[in-house]
């Protein structure tokens, strides 16, 4: 064998000893994520190289998170909040006035892209604000966690037998695991088009999808859409080619967008706008609260 031979064989044995590997058991989990993307067109290379990445741990107990909260509503409701639940909940934080001030100011210093927004889809500058503050703090807390190992592991946690471990609100009931499953299988399936959609609206911004921080169930950017929403409501406000809802002059028409398309119409009424909100996050107390900060800021930017 000829000494050049022998150099390439020695570097090509290095670079597979370099390159990432997974243990099997962590391969397995993956495999048939990999296999689906792959079949429905997703490049094999990208998938091998970010599956084999030391970040893609998978983690039974975010879906196992979801279905204790998803059980929970169905098997312990809750009655409807008011105005002193608001503010008694994590969302009084939003209500003080130091922080209605900051948002304001970040209404003030965005005022272009919210004049843009407002004229073209009616919804008020006052809303579009309220939640932007109340989804990521005006993108000051984007998530702590990677939104493609997030998903992954959502939808490869399709069974109860995959999370039962990690359950709170099951127990012993039959009726509540039976429940669990079933929810489990949906939720496995939703996460899964939404990896899909991550992955598709990455290649399209030309962003390697293991960079983008998620929140604990993988919605992204300062209006923390999910990925499909991304694709469907996104816009390009500033006109650079992409949509990018890390930024404010993307993000502000795309919630504006979203709540258009959900019913958002002039001369809506307060019940109907809550209805709207709603949408944005199935939460009473959620929607509660984003009203309530929007009225908050409008009273505060007029002076009454």
């Amino acid at each position: 064998m000829s000494i050049r031979c022998v150099t390439r064989t020695l570097l090509l044995a290095l670079c597979f000893l370099a390159a990432p590997r997974l243990a099997p058991a962590q391969e397995a989990v993956w495999l048939p994520l990999e296999d689906r993307l792959a079949r429905e067109g997703i490049p094999r290379a990208g998938l091998d190289a970010w599956f084999a990445s030391p970040e893609m741990v998978f983690d039974p107990s975010i879906m196992a998170h979801k279905v204790d909260r998803m059980v929970r509503k169905q098997f312990e409701p809750q009655p409807p909040p008011s105005k002193k639940t608001l503010q008694q909940s994590s969302y009084g934080y939003y209500l003080r006035p130091w922080v209605l001030a900051w948002a304001n100011d970040y209404a003030t210093a965005n005022q272009a892209s919210l004049e843009k927004a407002e004229a073209r889809y009616g919804v008020p500058r006052d809303v579009i604000i309220a939640l932007l503050l109340v989804e990521t703090k005006l993108g000051t807390y984007l998530g702590k966690d990677k939104a493609l190992q997030v998903l992954a592991s959502m939808a490869a946690s399709n069974s109860l037998e995959s999370i039962r471990p990690y359950l709170r609100s099951v127990g012993s009931s039959q009726e509540r695991a039976d429940y669990a499953n079933a929810s489990a299988r949906d939720r496995a399936e939703w996460a899964y088009q939404e990896l899909k959609a991550l992955i598709l609206h990455t290649q399209a911004s030309g962003v390697n999808p293991l960079d983008v921080p998620g929140s604990i169930y993988g919605a992204i950017g300062i209006c923390q859409f999910m990925p499909t929403n991304v694709l469907k409501y996104g816009v390009d406000g500033d006109g650079d080619g992409k949509v990018d809802l890390f930024r404010p002059q993307d993000a502000i028409p795309s919630v504006a967008n979203y709540l258009v398309a959900h019913g958002w119409k002039p001369g809506l009424g307060y019940d109907g706008q809550r209805t709207v909100i709603y949408a944005y996050n199935h939460s009473d107390l959620y929607s509660l609260a984003v009203m309530t900060v929007a009225e908050k800021l409008r009273q505060s930017r007029q002076g009454s």
